[in-house]
């Protein structure tokens, strides 16, 4: 048969599961076995009827003398105990049906009634282990009134034993440990965001700092490229420089300089001869001169060693009635090693 109900999913109700949520929040928080009420609840000295004392914590039994809260514990002849096992789906509305068990299972008035109950997961967990007790208010004030003269029901915080664990009841003087465990969740919340909200600006400084750092790299790293394009100009220039004064050495030393030339010409003539013009193009050189005897000066050079090979394209002429000779030489020179 259909379910008439369009949130009921394989006969569970889908807008439990809201509920589910926030209920482990608070069981994460404030139940029994919660890590962070073994961290931040205060420890409590449970005071026995014949005069001994334990310290818990959390429910945990410790070992210590610091305890800044009191309660105290019933016998068991006060307390009526039940343990039930309920499924865990039924946890969003736990406390309503713990209420319905009270209610069918006291026998005292319901003004009268306290109760308490400790939940437990044991392996399955599908199941919820419930420690569920219940408590005449009367009864119980009259044992504090006898044993530890309490008269003020919100004074005393009473726990009751069921055998495995200790439950506290409910209605008492519970309401002040509650609420410093609260202040201290709180606190300790508020410490905790500060400490992220800390720890996320210190993160977001420091990627700050790293992308100055980043962007001063990256601005060093290009002066340094520009650097190194301008050292390889620079270093192909002064290679093409060396290039050219190497080609021009070459030529040099394959054409000779007309100083040592025009020197060794005018040590080989004779006071009697100049030259009137000297032309020279690598190791040929054409001389146009006069002298008194062109011919002598002609076998002269040809004898001088520096010289592969002297002729005269031109004929030598005389010029008019000065007794002079011009004459035209072309002198070929020796190639030096």
């Amino acid at each position: 048969m259909a379910s008439k109900n369009q949130f009921e999913v394989f006969g569970v109700d889908v807008r439990d599961y809201g509920q589910l949520w926030l209920v482990a929040w608070r069981d994460f928080l404030f139940g029994d076995d919660s890590p962070i009420r073994h961290a931040l609840d205060s420890q409590v000295m449970l005071k026995h009827a014949d005069g001994t004392t334990a310290c818990y914590q959390a429910s945990r039994k410790v070992e210590s003398a610091t305890a800044s809260s009191q309660a105290y514990a019933i016998p068991d002849e006060l307390v009526l105990s039940r343990s039930l096992s309920l499924p865990s789906i039924a946890e969003a509305d736990l406390e309503a049906a713990l209420h319905l068990e009270i209610s069918a299972c006291s026998p005292f008035a319901f003004d009268d009634t306290a109760s308490g109950w400790r939940i437990t997961r044991g392996e399955d967990k599908r199941l919820l282990s419930v420690d569920l007790v219940i408590a005449s208010r009367t009864a119980v004030m009259g044992f504090l009134g006898e044993h530890f003269n309490l008269t003020d029901p919100t004074e005393p915080e009473v726990w009751a034993d069921t055998g495995t664990h200790w439950v506290r009841l409910r209605g008492f003087g519970e309401t002040a440990r509650e609420t410093d465990y609260r202040r201290r969740i709180i606190r300790s919340g508020a410490l905790l965001v500060a400490s992220v909200a800390v720890l996320l600006m210190l993160t977001g400084l420091s990627v700050i700092l790293a992308g100055r750092e980043l962007t001063a790299m990256e601005a060093l790293q290009n002066q340094a490229s520009q650097q190194a394009r301008s050292a390889i100009e620079s270093r192909d220039e002064l290679a093409a420089t060396n290039a050219a004064i190497a080609e021009l050495n070459k030529l040099s030393r394959r054409l000779p300089s007309p100083q040592p030339e025009i020197l060794r010409l005018t040590q080989l003539l004779p006071d009697s001869a100049y030259v009137t013009q000297f032309t020279q193009e690598g190791r040929s050189i054409r001389l146009r001169g006069r002298g008194t005897d062109a011919a002598a000066l002609q076998e002269a050079m040809t004898q001088e060693a520096a010289f592969r090979q002297v002729t005269a394209p031109q004929a030598i002429s005389r010029v008019g009635n000065t007794g002079l000779e011009q004459f035209f030489l072309d002198i070929e020179l020796k190639v030096t090693p």
